[in-house]
Parts: C-alpha cells; structure tokens; sequence
C-alpha cells in the first residue's frame, strides 16, 4: 500500500523534519511503503486557471514542470498525506501552491456528495487523505482552522479515510509519535 507524503516545509525545519521521520516510521509499521516528496526541490509554476486539464488535455496539465509529477503520484497512491506548518490556519504556499496544480485529478462533472455539490473523481477508488501541520507553540484557534480545512480537503477527495492533527514544539516527542501513530492507525483500521 502506497502512501505519498507532500512534506510543505524546508530540510532546515527540525521539528517538521523530525515529524516527517515520525510518520513513515509509524506507516511503515502499520505494512504502508510511505514516500516523501520534499516540495521545496521541486519547481512547480502555478496553476493558471485554464483548465485545459480539464477540456483539452484531460487530465494532464499543460505546463511540463514537476507539478504534473506530484499529480501524477497523488492519482496513483493509496493514501495522501500532506504535511505542512501551519500557516495562519492554512497549509504552507508550497503546499498550497502544489496542491492547486492537482486540479487535473479532478473532473469537471459534478455529484451530489453528503448533501453538497463537488466534482466528480476523475480516478477511482479515491484515496485516503490525512493531513499534519506543525507549529512551534501551540495556537488553538489556528489548528482549528487546520483540521476545518483538512477535513473540507478530504470531503472533496471523497476520501474513505480522513484526519489530521497539528503537533507543536513544546510537545514531547513521545507525545508526537503517539498522535501521528493515530493517524496511521486510522487507516489500519479501515484498509
């Protein structure tokens, strides 16, 4: 079972390095083969709104940079984690940035979804979708606002399994394991 982790930070950042290395540990022993792709390395233009991904290259962006790389992945995997500090609420511009060239993993169609509008998936079956900020001192309101985006990002995947967590700096590393072995566990739970 694949699992593609989108790491929204820099190397430099300890803690989010440090809980990167939490989270395929805690994969890898629930029998996931996590993958990490650093974004920073990456050079991905933004999305420019055309969709032409969506009309004259289904499902292919027309720009040739990584960003149809991470596409591609993020189709193919089994479960989607995206990894971020967070930044007032939200995920880092990498990872948002890198996120929104994803639009071609998507169709133009629309269904009916939980009594809400969204659109159709363009693969199937969808994959899971977990998300785990980080902050440097604990913040309620903004990790609120992380776990409404996480889970409003994973209503429009169609994601059968879902979560997300935000850890902080003045946490002990045990008590970081622990909340990203619960994530892991939740797709154990439900294969």
């Amino acid at each position: 079972m694949r699992a593609l982790i989108l790491y929204g930070g820099t190397r430099k950042d300890r803690l989010g390095m440090a809980i990167e290395g939490m989270l395929g540990e805690a994969l890898r022993a629930r029998g996931w083969e996590p993958g990490t792709v650093f974004l920073e390395a990456l050079s991905v233009k933004p999305c420019v709104g055309c969709f032409q991904c969506w009309l004259k290259t289904p499902g292919e962006c027309f720009q040739k940079d990584d960003g149809q790389y991470v596409a591609k992945a993020m189709a193919r995997c089994e479960a989607l984690f995206f990894l971020s500090p967070v930044t007032f609420g939200g995920y880092s511009s990498v990872l948002k940035h890198t996120a929104d060239r994803a639009i071609p993993t998507i169709s133009p169609l629309f269904q009916w979804v939980g009594g809400e509008m969204h659109h159709r998936l363009r693969y199937k079956p969808a994959h899971h979708f977990l998300a785990v900020g980080w902050q440097s001192a604990p913040d309620a309101e903004s990790a609120e606002v992380f776990a409404r985006l996480a889970s409003r990002n994973a209503m429009n995947m169609q994601a059968p399994v879902s979560g997300s967590a935000v850890l902080n700096g003045g946490q002990a590393a045990a008590d970081q394991r622990v909340e990203l072995e619960r994530l892991a566990a939740r797709l154990e739970a439900r294969g």
